[in-house]
C-alpha cells in the first residue's frame, strides 16, 4: 500500500461528462461508497480519480460544488502527498498483483474515523490486479459501507474483476475524445503537431499517444519497416528479427503488428491493397502478395494479440514466442518478398 504522490488536481478537457455525473450525485447528497471508474489505458483515469479524491476532501467553506480549491489545508495536504484520510493502493514494487493484506489494510483505514473529520478515501488502481482473496476481502466493505468513505476501484479491464464486485460500485466511464479534441490537446502539450498514425496507434488515447509524441513513435514505426523489409526481402532471418524485437518495445511492437495486419486485411479486401500504408500515416509499408490470404492474416492479428495478453500477464519465452509468429507471418506474407518496398 503506497501514498500517493500524485499531486494532479487538473481535469482533463474530455473529463468533463463524467465530473458532471459526480458533482450531480454530490450535489443530491447522493456520492456512492464506491465507485468503478473504467475506460482505456490513457485516457487519465488516475488523474480522474486524484481530482474526485481531491474534490471529496476538499475543506473550502466556500464550496457549492465538488471541486478541488487547491489552497485549504486539506487540499495542501493532498498536494503534499501526505493526506492522513486518502490512501492509494497499487501493487508493490516487486509484484504484478495486489495482495489480500493491502487490500485488508486500506478497509480497515476506510472503517476508520476520519483524521479531520471529513471523508476518507481509498484508491485502488489497477483494480483489476487484485487477486481473488483481495477482491473478495472488498466484499463485506462493498456491501457495510461506513459513514463518509470513498472508494475508487479504477480499472481498464472491468470484465476481469469480480461480478460481485462491479455489481456493487457505481460505474463511472472516461470516455476516449474525439480524435479533433484528442489532436488538438497533443499539440498543446508536445508544442508541436503530431501524425495523425500516432493517435491511431495509441488507440485514441491522448495520454499515452503524448507518451510517444517525442519522437518515439517516428523511430519505433521507421524500425519496424526496416526489419519488416528486411525480413520479407530476405536480407534477415527469423532468429536476429525476435532477438531485436525482444530486447525492447516488444509490447509497442505488438501493438503496432496489430494495426498494420489489420489495415492490411481491410485494405485487400477493399480491393487496393498494392500499396498499404500505415493507418492514417503516409509511410508505406511493404506490399502484400497478390492474391492474399486474408483469412491468413486475421490468424496473424488474432496471434499476435493473444502474445501480447500473455506477456501482460504469465512468464514466457519471449524470443521463441516472437520466432514462432515470425515464421507464420512469413508462411502468409513471404511471396510478397520480391516486390516489398518503402517509399
Amino acid at each position: 500500500m503506497t501514498e500517493s504522490n500524485a499531486n494532479v488536481r487538473r481535469l482533463l478537457p474530455w473529463h468533463e461528462d463524467a465530473a458532471a455525473q459526480l458533482r450531480q450525485a454530490w450535489a443530491a447528497n447522493r456520492l456512492p461508497h464506491a465507485l468503478l471508474l473504467q475506460g482505456a489505458e490513457g485516457v487519465g483515469k488516475r488523474a480522474f480519480a486524484a481530482w474526485a479524491a481531491c474534490a471529496v476532501l476538499c475543506e473550502s467553506p466556500e464550496k457549492r460544488q465538488l471541486d478541488c480549491c487547491g489552497s485549504c489545508g486539506s487540499c495542501l495536504l493532498f498536494k503534499a502527498g501526505s493526506h492522513p484520510d486518502l490512501l492509494w493502493v497499487a501493487p508493490d514494487e516487486d509484484k504484478q498483483q495486489i495482495s489480500v493484506d493491502q487490500v485488508r489494510a486500506a478497509t480497515e483505514r476506510l472503517s476508520k474515523t476520519s483524521s479531520r473529520q471529513g471523508y476518507k478515501v481509498a484508491i485502488v488502481e489497477p483494480a483489476h490486479l487484485m487477486t481473488p482473496n483481495a477482491a473478495n476481502s472488498l466484499l463485506k466493505t462493498l456491501e457495510e459501507p461506513s459513514g463518509r468513505s470513498f472508494l475508487i476501484l479504477i480499472t481498464s479491464q472491468a470484465s476481469a474483476l469480480l461480478p460481485t464486485v462491479r455489481s456493487r460500485c457505481q460505474k463511472l466511464t472516461i470516455a476516449r475524445p474525439s480524435r479533433e479534441a484528442a489532436a488538438a490537446w497533443l499539440q498543446k502539450e508536445s508544442g508541436h503537431a503530431v501524425d495523425p498514425a500516432l493517435l491511431e496507434f495509441a488507440g485514441g488515447a491522448p495520454l499515452r499517444a503524448l507518451q510517444y509524441a517525442d519522437g518515439k513513435f517516428d523511430a519505433l514505426n521507421e524500425h519496424m519497416q526496416k526489419s519488416l523489409t528486411a525480413l520479407l526481402g530476405g536480407q534477415a532471418d527469423v532468429t536476429q528479427v525476435a532477438a531485436e524485437w525482444e530486447k525492447d518495445a516488444l509490447p509497442e511492437r505488438l501493438t503496432w503488428l496489430d494495426l498494420w495486419l489489420s489495415s492490411l486485411a481491410r485494405a485487400a479486401l477493399a480491393g487496393n491493397a498494392d500499396l498499404v500504408t500505415f493507418p492514417s500515416g503516409s509511410r508505406h509499408l511493404p506490399s502484400p502478395p497478390h492474391t492474399l490470404n486474408i483469412s491468413g492474416v486475421y490468424s496473424l492479428v488474432d496471434r499476435v494479440r493473444a502474445l501480447k495478453a500473455q506477456l501482460a500477464r504469465t512468464a514466457l519465452q519471449r524470443e521463441l514466442a516472437v520466432e514462432s509468429w515470425l515464421l507464420a507471418l512469413l508462411e502468409v506474407l513471404a511471396p510478397a518478398a520480391p516486390n516489398a518496398r518503402l517509399s
